[in-house]
């Protein structure tokens, strides 16, 4: 293993390789680690470049602070894209997708560290990662439906090659809370952690899997994927053309407006 040591920030996002590992970490914990588009898009670009980086042996992903990743940032969206259609700005949905693609395209296994609330993409990258690792205070909430929208960043595709048809469902409309242990007890988490070993506990695992045979876990993650997500493409383009006609429905902009006024929203299915 290498000892090499680098960092390179971006605001709400801070990439670090140390060792053999990549580490993606969301770094915005005021904002409970919100996504906005640039901040994605230097995730992508990070695992790209480290996807043919034959020193990089594993990546993870996690977020600083209480909160794995809130989901998109709903207080940063432009309300005027400066184009002549009506067409919504779908430039984070877009950038999700290439998120969820490079995850599938990279050799190395990725492994996301859920340290806290992950809710909307937040969900989707987390369920995305080869292996996913919880603190037991850690939850998966897919909040989607609380603002009038469907899954999307491939947890369509994700949801039922993890759960079946059915839960799948339950999860993408009830909008649930899932708590650690049960993460595990469905498929969806590897391991669950006590919240004060976490850090050590997790690391030990990292360190574990970037001593390990990665040919063998590259072709391991090949052969999976080609028969648990096959469809994985079809179902992002399948999430982008739904989200871009939700985007612009009466019930998605009442959910916005909830939630920024900290209010139930009152639904009228326009």
């Amino acid at each position: 293993m290498t000892t090499r040591t680098s960092t390179d920030s971006d605001p709400g996002v801070r990439i670090e390789t140390t060792g053999a590992v990549l580490r993606i970490t969301w770094d915005r914990p005021d904002r409970y680690n919100s996504l906005d588009a640039t901040m994605l898009r230097t995730a992508v670009e990070a695992l790209e470049r480290a996807a043919v980086d034959p020193d990089v042996r594993l990546v993870t992903v996690t977020g600083q602070g209480k909160a794995f990743c809130a989901g998109a940032s709903l207080r940063d969206r432009p309300e005027d894209t400066g184009r002549d259609d009506d067409l919504p700005d779908t430039e984070l949905l877009d950038v999700g997708n290439q998120w969820a693609l490079a995850c599938r395209a990279a050799p190395q296994l990725v492994v996301s560290l859920v340290n806290g609330v992950a809710a909307g993409i937040g969900t989707s990258i987390a369920m995305g990662a080869d292996l996913v690792v919880m603190s037991s205070t850690a939850y998966l909430k897919n909040a989607f439906e609380s603002i009038g929208l469907m899954p999307d960043g491939g947890a369509t595709a994700y949801l039922p090659a993890i759960l079946g048809r059915n839960r799948a469902m339950a999860v993408a409309v009830l909008g649930d809370r899932i708590d650690a242990e049960e993460c595990v007890r469905l498929g969806i988490a590897a391991r669950c952690f006590d919240a004060e070993t976490f850090p050590r506990e997790s690391e030990a695992l990292v360190a574990r899997l970037a001593a390990g045979p990665t040919q063998g876990y590259a072709a391991t993650k090949r052969a999976i994927d080609a028969l648990a997500l096959p469809q994985l493409a079809a179902a992002l383009d399948t999430e982008r053309h739904g989200q871009r006609r939700l985007l612009t429905t009466a019930d998605h902009a009442e959910g916005v407006a909830a939630f920024l006024d900290k209010r139930d929203a009152h639904f009228t299915g326009s």
